[in-house]
């Protein structure tokens, strides 16, 4: 159990242990320092974080492009083909000249989403940056050409790391100050496993490997189902009884993932909630959705 408070040398004894039975599960949580911790509970000997065994009813809001909304806590970006439909206002941000059904090659960070320019064939040399907080798109051109056969890597404190596999090349881009700068030589790359890194610049190549990061909260995805587990802990603490298809994005505490044809989102300590869902979800979604917390 995680208690969140201010770091003191001062040994405290737990002040309160608080425990209750729901519908099968039995729940606990402690007090110390005055500070509630997150309840725990257990059933048939596996643990689930106490939020699942509240059932939450979500009203549909408003649907638009067949598309239903649940919460307006969000802002909803959906890739159309040439750019991004805002779902909060019907509000397009379109770029591309030709209809791209593939939005493989974008990264969402911060409040900006990345993607590459479509439009050009096998290389490109421009970006396009969504951003969210003033609501518009603008370009990027770079002083050279990337393959399309490239992947993020993820990120190391304001940089996005990206490997362009058919030129050998990993990549540091600042969306910010739109700078860009090859980081390999000597056949190492920059890697990030729970702390910066090295790492042989043929793994990247070979192999889709992607940055690890260890938080206090890490929420993942496990036989169909939504987990977390604590820093340095191997207790798997469930965070859903749906079947999870697949998380799109994850925030240290919050996650954002699909079950059949809807997105949810999980906070911890605020439970699950149903934010949105089309028909058309039940075939495609994958680099098409993307969520920003108001």
């Amino acid at each position: 159990i995680n208690i969140n408070h201010k770091y003191t040398n001062k040994r405290r004894i737990i002040n309160n242990i608080s425990s209750f039975d729901r519908d099968g599960y039995k729940c606990i949580s402690i007090n110390v320092y005055d500070v509630d911790s997150n309840v725990i509970c257990n059933k048939d000997n596996d643990y689930y974080d106490n939020t699942i065994t509240i059932k939450n009813d979500n009203n549909k809001l408003y649907e638009k492009n067949n598309i239903s909304v649940y919460s307006d806590n969000y802002d909803y970006l959906i890739w159309n083909g040439y750019g991004f439909t805002n779902i909060n206002n019907d509000k397009t941000y379109n770029v591309l000249s030709n209809e791209s059904y593939t939005n493989s090659l974008a990264y969402q960070f911060k409040d900006y989403i990345l993607f590459a320019d479509y439009d050009q064939k096998h290389e490109f040399n421009k970006f396009y940056i969504y951003n969210n907080k003033k609501k518009e798109i603008s370009s990027w051109q770079l002083p050279f050409y990337i393959s399309f056969d490239s992947y993020f890597l993820g990120y190391i404190g304001d940089d996005i790391y990206l490997f362009d596999v058919s030129n050998e090349r990993e990549l540091r881009l600042n969306i910010e100050k739109k700078k860009i700068k090859k980081v390999n030589k000597n056949g190492m790359s920059v890697f990030y496993d729970n702390g910066k890194t090295n790492i042989n610049t043929n793994k990247l190549i070979y192999n889709q490997l992607l940055f690890k990061y260890d938080t206090l909260y890490n929420i993942f995805e496990f036989d169909d189902k939504l987990y977390y587990k604590y820093f340095n802990s191997n207790k798997y603490i469930r965070l859903s009884d749906l079947k999870v298809d697949n998380i799109l994005y994850t925030n240290n505490d919050q996650a954002y993932y699909m079950s059949g044809n809807s997105l949810y989102s999980y906070k911890i300590g605020e439970g699950e909630q149903k934010l949105a869902e089309s028909f058309e979800w039940n075939f495609d979604y994958l680099n098409k959705i993307y969520v920003f917390k108001r």
